[in-house]
C-alpha cells in the first residue's frame, strides 16, 4: 500500500533536503539536449533507452532492467523542464499497476561515485536529468541527485511502472548500514524508531519503468 505524507511531515523533511538540493543543482556538468529532457504531451520522457542499474530488494543485490523512458504526471504543477516534482504526489499514474521504488539520497555528505547505483553527475538510464525541489526548499530545476534503489517486490521479474519516493539520509554511517542491509524493511525499522538520520518517504510525481531481476538474469523468474 502506498501512503502519503502529511504536509507537516513534508515541511520537517524540507530542512534536511536543502543541502542535497544545492549539491544536486551543480552536479551535472552539461545540459542534456532539450528534446531529450522535455516530456511529451503525456509526461513521458521522449527517449526509451535499454540498460540496467543495481537495486536492493529484500536483503539482496538485484538488477533493474529498463526499457522505457520515465514518466512524470504533468497534472501536478512543476517548475522543472522535465515536469518532475519532489514533495507532491501524482494524480494520474501511467498505469493502474505499479509498485513503490524507494531511493536513498545522502544529505550533507558525499558517497564515492563507484559506491552509488546512480551517482551525482551521471544520468542513469531512463531517469529524468532534472527535477523540481522547490516544495522542499531546494532549486526548482535541480539536477537529479545521486541515489540508491530499494524495492519491496520483484513483480515476478516482469516490467512495470514504479513510483519514486525519496528517503533522505543525513549520516554516512547510517547510509552504510542501510546499504549493508539492502532492504527497505530496515529503512522502515529506522523510521518507526524515529531515527533522526532518515526522513519519512517523500512523495514525487515521478515513475520509472523496469523489471527487477537477479543479477545477470535475462528472463523473468516465475
Amino acid at each position: 500500500m502506498i501512503t502519503h505524507r502529511t504536509l507537516a511531515g513534508r515541511i520537517l523533511a524540507a530542512s534536511l533536503l536543502i543541502g542535497m538540493a544545492t549539491v544536486a543543482a551543480n552536479a551535472q556538468s552539461a545540459d542534456p539536449d532539450q528534446n531529450m529532457v522535455m516530456p511529451d504531451a503525456h509526461g513521458h520522457g521522449v527517449v526509451n533507452s535499454y540498460g540496467k542499474t543495481d537495486n536492493n530488494d529484500s536483503g539482496r543485490l538485484t538488477e533493474d532492467v529498463y526499457s522505457h523512458g520515465w514518466y512524470c504526471d504533468t497534472s501536478v504543477p512543476a517548475k522543472s523542464v522535465t515536469g518532475c516534482e519532489v514533495g507532491a504526489t501524482f494524480k494520474m499514474p501511467p498505469s493502474s499497476q505499479f509498485d513503490p521504488l524507494y531511493i536513498t539520497v545522502p544529505l550533507g555528505f558525499t558517497v564515492p561515485p563507484m559506491q552509488m547505483q546512480c551517482p551525482n553527475g551521471i544520468i542513469c538510464v531512463d531517469h529524468p536529468p532534472y527535477i523540481d525541489l522547490s516544495l522542499i526548499g531546494g532549486p526548482s530545476n535541480a539536477a537529479t541527485p545521486g541515489h540508491d534503489h530499494f524495492t519491496t517486490t520483484r513483480f515476478m521479474g516482469k516490467s512495470e511502472w514504479w513510483n519514486v519516493l525519496v528517503i533522505g539520509v543525513k549520516s554516512r554511517s547510517t547510509y552504510n548500514d542501510i546499504e549493508q542491509h539492502r532492504s527497505f524493511a530496515y529503512i522502515k525499522q529506522l523510521i518507526n524508531m524515529h531515527n533522526p538520520n532518515v526522513t519519512k518517504p517523500i512523495p514525487t510525481n515521478l515513475f520509472l519503468y523496469f523489471a527487477v531481476r537477479d543479477v545477470g538474469a535475462t528472463a523473468p523468474t516465475l
